[in-house]
């Protein structure tokens, strides 16, 4: 393929500049005009409300209740049941139970065997917080009955 004359791509690279500032200036202002906006309007609300908002009181409410149970200054192992998405649920969840510490674990159905995974568990973390997909509230369960379900879903 042959190159344009120099002459050419000065204007050419003009052109697509200008083109590309016609489609996306107007929505880089939409975005910022709504963002401005909602900093108004939501500028009073609780992280509780936030939450809520955003995710759905179900999970406001689940992380409300995480939150008493754990220390602020205490550990738990971390847990993501969807098969199919990769992080993004426990990222949420780890921000939302912020100071505690985080020790993520993996996928459920990659969890198989309970003694291993036992051994594997530091002594610390005494609770397990398994995050679903989005918008789906995430369920506090003590270590031990969660290797009790690992056990009895694989027999091993």
């Amino acid at each position: 393929m042959r190159t344009p004359p120099r002459s050419l791509l000065a204007p050419l690279a003009l052109a697509l500049l200008a083109v590309q500032l016609t489609v996306a200036l107007p929505w880089a202002l939409f975005r910022s005009a709504r963002e401005a906006w909602h900093t108004v309007v939501f500028r009073h609300e609780t992280p509780f409300q936030q939450r809520a908002r955003t995710f759905g009181p179900g999970y406001a409410v689940a992380i409300e209740k995480i939150r008493r149970t754990i220390p602020p200054d205490g550990a738990y192992l971390l847990v993501n049941s969807h098969p199919d998405l990769e992080e993004g649920g426990p990222l949420w969840v780890k921000f939302d139970l912020a100071p505690r510490r985080a020790i993520y674990l993996g996928k459920l159905g990659n969890l198989q065997n309970a003694d291993r995974l036992r051994r594997r568990m530091p002594r610390m973390a005494r609770w397990v917080v398994i995050a679903h997909g989005p918008y789906e509230p995430p369920v506090l369960i003590e270590r031990y009955r969660f290797l009790q379900r690992i056990r009895g879903r694989k027999g091993g």
